[in-house]
């Protein structure tokens, strides 16, 4: 709804501006073009264009104060993406109170990556201790009671194992090097949206926080763009 508004706010200006402006001009030849009249055409141009800057920044100003729960459509948005990833992501608790002290909700991703090709079960009907791990832990509340402004990437090791370009000298995932070079490359793709992403590697895990942003519709959507990013980084790299 946030881009067909926009869009439509877009033709009215140009329209209305254009039929505008064209009937001063008309009403500039049908006078004559003399220094008089070409002065009160420009007035009325001027008195056009300050028209149309009003209402665009007073509907601007409209939209800021629209009340809207930020964290509850970006929510929203993740339902969607999860229905449409459904043979790799699951949806464990996003509706429910959730688990743990801070009952944390998240969902979770398939380790094997080719159920999105063999489609052999839904993500939702895969082994939560065997086959798929906690991907992404949504915002939860800390002991005040206050909404974090926050999110977490969680990964798995496993997922990793099959991958040559970070290995430690025994053989294993460098999951702390993945874990860095993630972060920095959500960093390098969104940061005109003012997230931020710091790689905790000893709860294998990547913080984003959005307490910086913009809490609008659009970037309500944006941050999921944020996690599709993130989905891929782990497909390429699985």
């Amino acid at each position: 709804m946030k881009k067909y508004d926009d869009y439509l706010e877009k033709i009215l200006t140009a329209v209305f501006g254009g039929i505008g402006t064209m009937a001063i001009f008309i009403n500039l030849f049908l006078k004559g073009l003399t220094p008089e009249n070409i002065l009160d055409a420009l007035k009325d141009i001027a008195g056009l264009v300050v028209v149309i800057a009003v209402f665009l920044v007073a509907n601007k100003l409209f939209r800021k104060g629209e009340k809207f729960d930020f964290v509850k459509l970006f929510e929203s948005h993740l339902k969607d993406w999860i229905d449409q990833n459904a043979f790799l992501i699951s949806d464990e608790n996003i509706d429910e109170e959730g688990k743990g002290k801070f009952h944390k909700r998240y969902c979770s991703m398939v380790i094997d990556h080719s159920n999105i090709v063999t489609r052999k079960k839904y993500a939702k009907d895969a082994n939560p201790k065997m086959e798929k791990g906690a991907f992404v832990y949504l915002p939860y509340e800390d002991e005040s009671g206050k909404l974090k402004s926050k999110f977490d990437f969680r990964f798995n090791p496993r997922t990793f194992e099959r991958q040559n370009h970070y290995k430690t000298e025994n053989g294993e995932v460098d999951l702390k090097s993945i874990l860095e070079q993630f972060a920095m490359r959500i960093n390098d793709n969104f940061k005109t949206y003012q997230i931020e992403a710091t790689a905790n590697p000893s709860n294998k895990t990547i913080i984003v926080s959005f307490e910086q942003m913009e809490q609008t519709k659009e970037n309500a959507r944006k941050l999921i763009e944020l996690v599709e990013f993130v989905k891929t980084l782990v497909l390429a790299l699985a």
